[in-house]
């Protein structure tokens, strides 16, 4: 139950905190404009503003942090110089007790970044990507930065395509293999379109070949020769049609495989749980699940970032919050020193210095830490 000091702090608390989120969204999607405003002549206004759009949910999960602690140190630090805080505590309320509606501010927003992290900002990011290719720059034809590239299609496909129609946005001299053990099946096509998740080959033929018994055609009779052929290949699949079509599910979409593969910036296209079950999947290698580790745990300390931050936030600004904008240049130097030690302690863990889960957790440790020695002085 909320009390008539805890509503106070939150009228104090959340349109600062609401006006940070902004002014740091706005500052972040000006970078993203200025970095892509040389490819972007003559793109229609709307698209643009769109494709800005479809950054909004992966940066509030990075500036809510930010936003927190100019939301504590820019109000509570005006409190402390008009002398607010010292009368609460010569009222024997210690300064403990008025973190109490922040946290839950501050519980509320780490809920709420976990939520976009596993339902939301997967889809907006590979969206990013997808948009940006298709709708922008190359104007649907974003699968032509694929050509050329072996691409995992999920569900064990890979494809791959040599050439591209650009009168019919199509690829051209399309490969598609699956492989289970070391039986391969591979599907050749004259052309193909790749929409949403499916994938439509026209001109395919099929093949189906298991490696596993080429070597008994080496000692096979004359007679045993045509069984050991079929043996060999399962499956042989032509159609009388040479326009005939063959649809299939892939395990990515358009704009994931164009996040993922379309250029050495890949997007972050992985969800919470789709991180988790990457890092527990015994059979990867040391090195991939020291990368999985990292991003699992920093998936979950970031979003936690906006709890740990408080801590040190009010005894900042309790002490040293002088004026509006000593408060603001607090509150921004105490984010990018919370940025830098989790970036260097995230280096530290894919050089293999630190384990991963200490490595993700170390920024929040360190400042949580430190705040509560602050809080208790």
């Amino acid at each position: 139950m909320l009390t008539i000091l805890d509503r106070y702090l939150l009228r104090e608390v959340l349109p600062v905190l609401f006006v940070s989120a902004l002014l740091y969204v706005a500052v972040f999607l000006f970078g993203f404009f200025y970095v892509g405003s040389q490819w972007l002549d003559g793109a229609p206004v709307l698209k643009v503003l769109t494709w800005l759009g479809y950054h909004v949910p992966g940066v509030l999960v990075q500036v809510l942090p930010m936003a927190v602690v100019s939301a504590v140190v820019i109000p509570f630090g005006r409190l402390a110089t008009e002398g607010a805080v010292l009368a609460t505590q010569a009222g024997g309320i210690p300064l403990t007790r008025l973190l109490r509606p922040v946290l839950l501010v501050g519980f509320l927003l780490a809920g709420f970044s976990l939520y976009l992290s596993e339902k939301v900002v997967p889809e907006t990011n590979a969206r990013v990507r997808g948009y940006w290719y298709d709708e922008l720059t190359s104007r649907g034809h974003g699968l032509v930065r694929l050509r050329g590239k072996t691409v995992p299609l999920g569900n064990g496909l890979e494809l791959y395509f040599s050439g591209y129609d650009w009168a019919h946005r199509a690829m051209t001299d399309v490969r598609l293999q699956l492989w289970k053990g070391r039986q391969a099946t591979v599907i050749f096509a004259d052309s193909g379109t790749y929409d949403g998740d499916t994938l439509r080959l026209r001109g395919y033929r099929l093949y189906t070949v298991d490696y596993s018994q080429i070597d008994a055609l080496m000692s096979a009779s004359p007679e045993a020769l045509p069984e050991e052929l079929r043996r060999v290949f399962k499956n042989v699949s032509i159609p009388n049609n040479p326009d005939a079509t063959l649809t299939l599910k892939t395990g990515l979409t358009r704009d994931q495989a164009l996040a993922n593969f379309a250029d050495p910036l890949a997007a972050d296209t992985l969800s919470l749980s789709e991180a988790w079950r990457r890092y527990t999947d015994p059979d990867l290698s040391p090195k991939d699940r020291l990368e999985a580790g990292l991003a699992f745990h920093s998936k979950l300390a970031l979003p936690l970032a906006n709890v740990v931050l408080i801590l040190i936030a009010l005894p900042f600004a309790v002490n040293y919050g002088r004026s509006p904008g000593l408060s603001l240049g607090m509150s921004v130097l105490i984010a990018v020193a919370y940025y830098l030690v989790f970036l260097l302690a995230r280096s530290m863990g894919g050089l293999g210095i630190l384990p991963p889960t200490l490595a993700a957790w170390s920024a929040n440790l360190i400042f949580a830490f430190v705040g509560w020695r602050l809080m208790r002085r």
